[in-house]
């Protein structure tokens, strides 16, 4: 892991993936050509698909290793869902999950904002 990738506070926040259900399509599954390992999922309907651990309260996505404030990383990151990579750190949701866990919000101040720009 780069100094960059352990400065980011999402190493250390993991909110996100304590609030979320996370859920894609079936297609982004690896025994369909795509990249997210079967066995960390089930199937919600036809076509799509939940990341195990993100059906129930409380949330904790069967992919992440760590404390929720401490360190959290996930352990598929390169192979992670759509709906991972397109969730905004600093956006409004961002926020409301590092609430919901007593972390304050992103500021300019945080390691990541001079990669971001």
């Amino acid at each position: 892991m780069s100094s960059e990738t352990q400065d980011h506070p999402c190493v250390s926040c993991g909110a996100c993936c304590h609030t979320y259900r996370v859920e894609f399509s079936l297609y982004e599954l690896a025994s369909m050509g795509g990249v997210v390992p079967d066995a960390l999922t089930h199937e919600v309907s036809g076509n799509r698909v939940r990341m195990n651990g993100t059906a129930q309260f409380p949330v904790r996505c069967a992919a992440l290793i760590g404390d929720c404030g401490v360190q959290s990383i996930c352990s598929i990151y390169e192979q992670r869902s759509s709906t991972c990579r397109n969730f905004d750190f600093d956006s409004d949701r961002c926020h409301e999950a590092r609430a919901r866990h007593g972390l304050p919000p992103l500021t300019p101040i945080d390691p990541i904002w001079p990669l971001a720009a």
